[in-house]
């Protein structure tokens, strides 16, 4: 994987990337100037391999902040957003964590990656004074005990893959499940986990893949599954390629076999790069991608977009900030001051809580997560992903 070697970037580079007035608009400060603004910091991938991410997560949080600031601010104090590029190396995310909150009093800082999230998890201990999400679904920081101080805007890598596994058990009892998993920390985060599960299911797990991601020879996997012919085929750990390719040769070879997905790889623009191939393919996201889904804050999602397709980065974005700002919320209104403690009680208080249609049920953080799934599938003509199942929750003993 190719990384920048840039940490900041430039104007122009903003301005192209069409980021430059959000910057102004969220940093400035002259329209803040009357009250005490709460600072909340950000090192997101905005340049590299996952700046298609990382700007539309920028992007929901800017327009959740903007809302709220619009609105009054948080019992009358504006959100003053500062986001910098990581370019997705954790060298850069920890500098900029450490300069912004040298520079500011940072109470909630959204990171950019498991690593960096893995890597800051100390230091973010031993100061007790600021909270963290970000990018991260993985199954370690949903560890209350181990990571005290973050939570995850959706459900961890885990409790997605028995999203999916407990779709299957519905749709076809004693299925067949391959799974296609990168050699990645990353792509390795819920094996233990989907094989426990599907036996709990008594789904048979009949072949175990691991490969390289990215644009990879797939052939001799893909070989690999033709053998087994499994009704189902999940992969993790991977954003687009190769998934593509190997639904592509499968179907060459007449298999029937149905693909499936984690959060990273369900996106309807993704999709639509991959074409009809991707026709049918079943993936698992928290968020609501119905454009007509009704609540509060759908609505604003619309108003902000009009008729722009949004990825589930944006919805993850915007999802945080919506959690950091009602965690400010009680923060204040329980009269306490702003340190980890008192925000991560705040945040974990957030039980049955309603995301204005974001999340299609109320919602609770339990552990560090929000274990709530749902599975959606792709129509490649109409180029969007359908609902394919309810809502489900994953009890944090399942």
């Amino acid at each position: 994987m190719t990384q920048p070697t840039s940490t900041r970037l430039s104007r122009r580079t903003f301005n192209q990337l069409g980021l430059g007035a959000a910057l102004v608009a969220t940093s400035g400060g002259r329209s803040f100037a009357q009250a005490p603004e709460i600072v909340i910091g950000a090192a997101s991938p905005l340049t590299g391999v996952f700046a298609f991410a990382g700007v539309e997560g920028f992007e929901g949080a800017r327009d959740h902040f903007d809302w709220v600031n619009r609105q009054g601010g948080v019992a009358g104090r504006k959100i003053k957003y500062i986001a910098e590029d990581s370019g997705y190396r954790v060298d850069n995310a920890v500098a900029i964590f450490t300069k912004l909150t040298s520079q500011n009093t940072i109470p909630i800082f959204f990171g950019d990656s498991t690593g960096f999230q893995k890597a800051i998890n100390p230091e973010l201990n031993r100061r007790g004074t600021t909270v963290m999400a970000g990018a991260s679904f993985a199954t370690e920081i949903d560890d209350a005990a181990g990571f005290p101080n973050q939570w995850i805007p959706g459900p961890n890598y885990s409790d997605q893959l028995r999203v999916l596994l407990r779709y299957i058990q519905a749709q076809k009892r004693g299925a067949s499940v391959v799974l296609v998993n990168s050699d990645t920390e990353f792509g390795r985060d819920p094996i233990v986990a989907a094989e426990q599960e599907a036996a709990r299911l008594g789904l048979n797990v009949v072949e175990k893949i691991i490969t390289q991601p990215g644009s990879v020879d797939v052939s001799g996997d893909v070989l690999k599954i033709r053998r087994r012919n499994p009704d189902y085929v999940i992969f993790h750990g991977y954003v687009l390629q190769p998934i593509p390719e190997f639904m592509a040769q499968a179907r060459q070879a007449g298999m029937t076999s149905k693909f499936m997905g984690t959060f990273y790889s369900t996106d309807s623009l993704m999709m639509s790069r991959a074409g009809a191939v991707a026709d049918g393919y079943l993936g698992v996201s928290c968020y609501n991608f119905d454009p007509n889904a009704p609540g509060s804050q759908m609505a604003l999602v619309r108003e902000f977009n009009g008729t722009r397709v949004r990825t589930n980065a944006y919805f993850q974005g915007w999802t945080n900030a919506m959690i950091a700002v009602e965690t400010l919320k009680r923060t204040i209104a329980a009269n306490q001051e702003f340190n980890a403690v008192n925000l991560m009680k705040a945040a974990r208080s957030i039980q049955n809580y309603d995301t204005g249609g974001v999340v299609g049920v109320p919602v609770s953080i339990t552990r560090n997560s929000i274990p709530v799934g749902r599975i959606y599938e792709f129509k490649a003509a109409e180029k969007r992903l359908v609902a394919a199942s309810d809502w489900m929750t994953i009890a944090p003993t399942s």
